[in-house]
């Protein structure tokens, strides 16, 4: 299926920029499961094209292919470091993922490194998720709230998750049990930032993740080690906490702060402006 001319790089947006963790090079395009459905993605002359069961509509929505990046870059004109990062990246968007599948890879990327996060995100689903065929080959994907959650800690220790398998079986059943992780999208940042810190391995930084890749909250806003030296350096924020650092960001770069985050981040990761 066609789905649109839009200058998104593949292989940024789904593999380097560290937003997501299980989409794999396959061919000429890139694979993955996505809520329990294959996904294939490439780019031909004429633009995007994909397969899936999921459809044309929910593709662009999960790509984020329907925002005007080029508003996003003129409403942050004002500011030119941030500008400049925008416009670094004309292939990124930050992508819209399912929030179940958001809130298990973050809780697994505390401590970690991109390669290590990706490692257990394949272990786990390979382990425990869905298996679907795509092209010929096996992908796995995300297992369920109910699997996660009736899989023993020593099994999860088995598969490399170290101190954060209690965190994952203990969060995997309060969403089988209930949990409103599929509202949080509806709810305002506040609210939904206090709901999702109640679940247990999800602390300020994990929260915001899951809020900006897989809620819509666009300006949620996750500090780590190097967005916290980009906002001392180029913008003066310096206080004794990553949470209160966030909450000045936000205040600071509006409604758009967490997309704006993800080009900082990404620039400042790969060494391509100063810090």
């Amino acid at each position: 299926m066609y789905l649109g001319g839009e200058s998104l790089d593949l292989q940024l947006a789904l593999v380097d920029s560290a937003q997501c963790f299980h989409w794999r090079r396959m061919g000429e395009g890139y694979a993955a499961v996505i809520d329990g459905e294959r996904a294939f993605l490439w780019r031909a002359e004429d633009g995007l094209h994909g397969e899936s069961g999921l459809g044309a509509d929910a593709l662009r929505k999960y790509l984020d292919l329907d925002r005007d990046y080029g508003a996003l870059a003129r409403e942050y004109a004002h500011i030119p470091m941030a500008q400049r990062c925008v416009s670094l990246y004309p292939g990124l968007r930050v992508l819209n993922q399912p929030p179940w599948e958001a809130l298990i890879a973050f809780i697994l990327s505390a401590n970690n490194n991109v390669g290590r996060i990706r490692h257990l995100v394949e272990a786990l689903s390979r382990e425990l998720g869905p298996e679907v065929e795509c092209r010929g080959e096996r992908l796995y994907g995300f297992p369920t709230p109910e699997a996660l959650a009736d899989c023993g800690e020593a099994r999860l220790r088995g598969l490399g998750v170290g101190y954060r398998a209690p965190y994952l079986i203990a969060t995997a059943r309060r969403v089988a049990e209930s949990f409103p992780l599929d509202a949080l999208s509806e709810m305002d940042y506040d609210s939904a930032h206090n709901l999702l810190t109640t679940l247990p391995g999800v602390g300020d930084k994990v929260a915001d993740c899951v809020l900006l890749f897989g809620c819509g909250h666009a300006s949620a806003f996750p500090v780590d080690v190097w967005v916290e030296r980009l906002l001392v350096s180029w913008f003066g924020v310096d206080c004794a906490n990553r949470r209160r650092m966030a909450t000045l960001a936000r205040e600071r770069l509006g409604d758009h702060a967490g997309l704006l985050q993800q080009f900082l981040f990404h620039a400042a990761r790969m060494g391509d402006i100063a810090l």
